[in-house]
């Protein structure tokens, strides 16, 4: 009788099915299981990395404020003071003017490189005063609006950084080609943009000849494209360039 009911158990069709479902099953799951530990891992693998690439960032921009920064500033103040004793030795006024551009382009640098810079209101306080000293020591007459309801967000380091060289080659190209006395720089922001507006009153150009005439629009339109961004240019008493920049495609990856 028990020989019977075993022969019997393994000939069931439907407990045969029943235990392969089960076995089928079981493997499903261990290889769910096994993939999603595996994408944790790869995840705090990979944030990991991030948070020591944004802290060796942040390393070398301190070095190169603490080490070269210094440095430069006593060279700029000794030249400074010999151009003052002796104005009549262009060597020193030119070597002044070498060593200003280079500050500047240190002060980007370590700007650019910085992560703690990323928040999106650094880097419009940051482009609106990068501006402002662009025109400081010419006759133009430089004015600034920027939206107070600035959003509460990260850009990233790529996107900072093109942002800030779109708007500075827009800024020189106005104080070498358009003759104006008046710039106005505007930041206003909606849901999921911002749009920065950039206003003259120049002699403008001709907008559709424009390629090949050294007024950078090129570089200007590929950097908008590269934040996903569009740009629109209008003429009526001088010149507006306006740039919309979607924040979310250029927002810093979470770590």
């Amino acid at each position: 009788m028990i020989l019977q009911t075993k022969i019997t158990i393994l000939h069931n069709p439907n407990l045969t099915v029943t235990g392969l479902i089960l076995i089928l099953g079981f493997v499903f799951i261990f290889f769910i299981f096994k993939y999603y530990k595996s994408g944790k891992f790869y995840e705090k693998m990979f944030i990991s990395q991030g948070k020591i690439i944004s802290q060796e960032r942040t390393r070398i921009s301190s070095e190169i404020h603490d080490e070269i920064g210094s440095g430069l500033t006593a060279i700029k103040l000794y030249t400074e003071h010999a151009s003052k004793t002796r104005p009549e030795v262009q060597e020193i006024q030119h070597i002044k003017v070498m060593i200003d551009e280079i500050s500047q382009k240190i002060n980007e640098i370590i700007w650019s490189t910085n992560t703690e810079n990323n928040e999106l209101d650094n880097l419009v306080y940051f482009i609106e005063d990068q501006t402002r000293q662009l025109y400081k020591h010419t006759e133009i007459d430089f004015h600034s609006e920027i939206d107070q309801n600035i959003p509460d967000l990260h850009i990233s380091n790529q996107s900072k950084r093109e942002c800030y060289l779109l708007i500075k080659e827009i800024a020189h190209n106005a104080l070498k080609h358009a003759r104006a006395t008046s710039i106005k720089l505007l930041f206003n922001f909606d849901s999921e943009n911002m749009i920065i507006s950039f206003r003259d009153d120049g002699k403008g150009f001709d907008i559709e000849n424009t390629k090949g005439k050294g007024m950078g629009l090129e570089n200007i339109r590929l950097r908008a494209e590269r934040l996903k961004g569009t740009m629109v240019m209008e003429q009526y008493k001088g010149t507006m360039i306006s740039v919309k920049i979607p924040l979310k495609p250029n927002l810093a990856a979470k770590m």
